[in-house]
């Protein structure tokens, strides 16, 4: 699994995997480097020792979790590679891919049916923006030049959500729209808070708290009063439901799409995008002009086939369709866990199968809570953007 022939994505330092140095890009993540490398095996599952690799590549599944510098439990596809980093895989007696335990799928071929056998504090009057996708760079935007003071807080350590795929699609915003929405956001006396995940949210006498983990310089949580919130958070993932749907190889579209695009990561020779619409278009377009040999299937996969990694897909329609990526661009689940934490009611949408927040007009779901984006039902880029717009302004008057 090469990158992409261009200079920028050239190797630059080398990371240590269970002893072996793998060729990586300074400041890339280490998913990116090993999928490169042809290593989508990152660890086994604690029970079973069933193989496990990175799905969504965005840090909202714990597919990829390894050890990092004696440390458990670290997302892969969150952690920057630098030169010598040592990372080893998990669960696993002499590494993920000679497991002796995952001699288990010798004894069970046909797999296993499990489902039988410190704080400070930190006060301020201001807008909490949750999320920098499309929606949220846009409420952040429309804050700070209504001269609103504005917190944008964001999970990732680079702004921009699904904008940073090059989706391509049309009337897309471009991802400058990040840097513009962060220029404004500091010179209005905000700040853009990178790296800084939203994990609890409270209505508090009109206000809300929101409480933000900061790991450094020293690790503590730090709480923040907000006057109005605008929550864009997107949405995550989802694995296609049928069996070894946990196959390394598989993967969510955006995660690839933004590894090809920020690390020249090609995952694989042959894939099959699951989905339907344009984005599943979009997806088929990049990885095609990547030299992948790609085709695109609306649904009807009954089941991977693969031992250490995808081999195969059987369809409804009675074909196998041999591939070593898959990429998922299946309907995704709305982020909507701090809306519900807020006060918001979740109504189920029978287009997805997700539980979605189902706002005003204006975005408003609670007093002085707004949300935007994705996490009311799937909506294009575009859409995002004008809903969060709108937030960001009704946000500003109240």
């Amino acid at each position: 699994m090469p990158r992409l022939p261009e200079p920028r994505f050239r190797a630059d330092c080398a990371i240590e995997v269970d002893g072996e140095r793998i060729p990586a890009r300074t400041g890339e993540r280490v998913t990116s480097a090993l999928l490169a490398a042809g290593r989508p095996l990152l660890s086994r599952s604690a029970k079973y020792h069933r193989p496990r690799g990175p799905f969504c590549l965005a840090g909202s599944c714990t597919a990829c979790l390894v050890r990092v510098e004696g440390v458990p439990n670290v997302r892969a596809c969150q952690t920057p590679c630098r030169e010598g980093l040592p990372v080893e895989t998990q669960n696993a007696i002499g590494g993920a891919s000679r497991d002796l335990l995952g001699a288990i799928d010798l004894l069970a071929p046909r797999g296993i049916d499990h489902h039988h056998v410190a704080t400070w504090n930190q006060l301020a009057n201001r807008v909490a923006v949750v999320g920098s996708g499309p929606a949220g760079l846009a409420a952040a935007l429309a804050l700070s030049l209504a001269g609103r003071r504005v917190l944008l807080a964001e999970s990732d350590t680079v702004l921009g959500g699904r904008l940073r795929c090059r989706l391509g699609l049309a009337d897309d915003p471009p991802l400058e729209l990040a840097d513009q929405a962060a220029l404004a956001v500091e010179r209005a006396g905000g700040e853009v808070a990178r790296g800084a995940t939203v994990v609890g949210l409270w209505p508090s006498g009109g206000e809300a708290l929101a409480a933000l983990p900061q790991p450094a310089p020293a690790p503590r949580l730090r709480l923040v009063r907000a006057r109005r919130v605008v929550l864009a958070q997107g949405s995550w993932a989802q694995r296609p439901l049928f069996p070894s749907n946990d196959l390394p190889g598989i993967y969510a579209g955006r995660g690839l799409l933004l590894a090809l695009a920020e690390d020249g990561v090609v995952a694989g020779e042959r894939a099959v995008v699951l989905g339907e619409g344009a984005e599943a278009e979009a997806v088929r377009v990049r990885l095609a002009a990547a030299g992948m040999e790609v085709e695109r299937v609306a649904g009807g996969a009954l089941r991977a086939r693969g031992g250490r990694r995808l081999a195969a897909l059987d369809l409804a329609d009675g074909r196998r369709l041999r591939c070593d990526t898959l990429a998922v661009v299946t309907p995704r689940m709305p982020a909507a866990e701090l809306a519900r934490e807020a006060g918001a009611a979740l109504e189920l949408d029978p287009g997805t199968g997700t539980f979605r927040v189902q706002p005003a007009e204006d975005g408003a779901v609670a007093d002085g809570i707004y949300v935007a984006g994705e996490v009311a039902g799937p909506c294009s880029a575009a859409e995002a953007a004008r809903a969060g717009r709108r937030a960001g302004e009704a946000a500003a008057r109240g």
